[in-house]
Formats: C-alpha cells, structure tokens, sequence
C-alpha cells in the first residue's frame, strides 16, 4: 500500500510540474513542507526551474515579485497557514503592483486533519483569499492537476494578478492521527 500511495503521491506532483513548465514559469520558490516535498524534489531535479528555499512565507512573494521584476515567472510552495502569513506582502506589495505569481499550496484544516492549529487558516483559506481579493481553485481530485495548475498559472500571468491553488487532502494524502 505505502509504494502505491508514494507513486500517486509523485503522479500528481509531475503533472504539477509538467503544468508549471507548460507555463512558463522559472522561478520556485518555497518552504519545505511534506506532502509538497514531491513536487519541491521534482522540481529541483529540472535544469528548467531556479529553486529558492526561502524562511518565511512572505519573503516568498518577494522572491517571485523579484522573479517577475527582473523578467521571469515565479510559483510559491507552501501550506495554507503559511500562505495565511503572506497576506500583507500580497495585499501590500503583489496586487497593487500587479505582480502576478501562481502559489500551490497544501490546504490543512479539511479532510483527514487532526491538528486543531491547522484549522483556521486552511479550512477558511478559500474564503480568507477571496476577502483578500486573490482568485483561487481548490484541485480536490487526482485527474484535474495538470490542466487546473496550468490554467491558474496561465491566469494569474494574464491579468497580472496572484493565483492560488489549494490542493486537497485527497489528491496530496494525509497523515493518520496515530502515526
């Protein structure tokens, strides 16, 4: 069961990332997180993408508004409490500037969640995102990956705003509460 779940694990970020090229996107930044960890290897494995581990989530947006100053695309990777701590350099810097960028983010606090902390922000990211004015699409389903991150990625860079995509417990797996 465990090399089933690893090869699901690592279908859905290949197609992710297939859908990152397909857009052009160059730049990655991202924190280190587990059920992204495919995706994050995956990425760092292709000569096609700059990976940059940033600390903290909002100096994430930096990184990618720099990416996109100096002429390239940027993606940011992190889970949805760290995505909550982006949302004064978003509101402050990426919308009033139109600076777009694609964040791919684990959502926490739904489905197989056992972490009470987690909660807040990742069960209401969607709604918190839309207070905030940022489009997002929540990919609940393996078959969607490539062509929902495409097309996010591929929006976001037209209207030169950010896009988030949150990715559900059920196309990233989930951790028991025992283990």
């Amino acid at each position: 069961m465990r090399v089933a779940t690893l090869h699901i694990l690592m279908e859905w970020a290949d197609e992710a990332l297939d859908a990152l090229e397909q857009a052009d996107i160059e730049l990655v930044a991202y924190l280190p997180d587990t059920k992204l960890m495919p995706l994050i290897d995956a990425a760092e494995d292709r000569d096609r993408f700059e990976t940059v581990l940033v600390t903290r989530e909002e100096e994430g947006v930096g990184v990618v508004a720099g990416a996109w100053l100096g002429g390239k695309r940027g993606a940011l990777l992190c889970q949805s409490s760290g995505l909550a701590n982006t949302f004064n350099a978003i509101a402050s810097l990426a919308i009033p500037a139109r600076i777009p960028f694609l964040t791919i983010t684990t959502r926490r606090g739904d489905l197989g969640e056992f972490n009470l902390a987690q909660v807040p922000a990742g069960y209401g990211m969607p709604g918190l995102l839309d207070e905030l004015g940022v489009r997002n699409h929540c990919i609940d389903d393996l078959e969607h990956v490539d062509d929902r991150v495409r097309m996010a990625a591929e929006t976001a860079f037209a209207t030169e705003t950010p896009y988030a995509v949150l990715l559900e417990s059920t196309v990233t797996g989930y951790k028991e509460e025992n283990q």
